[in-house]
């Protein structure tokens, strides 16, 4: 695979992935915006992917 990121991917992080927005942080964290973005960044994708896993196991 190496470096190179798949299109898809970059397709999905661009209509996906929100900027910075300090109100959906917890507030211990609304004044490290690094900390706080990547903690909402990772909590979204886990929600994505568990929402992506849930859906593949529905039947049709």
């Amino acid at each position: 695979m190496g470096n190179e990121i798949p299109l898809i991917i970059k397709l999905l992080y661009r209509g996906m992935v929100t900027g910075p927005e300090p109100r959906l942080w917890p507030d211990e964290l609304k004044d490290d915006p690094v900390a706080g973005h990547g903690l909402w960044s990772f909590y979204s994708g886990l929600r994505i992917g568990l929402q992506l896993g849930s859906a593949c196991l529905e039947e049709p």
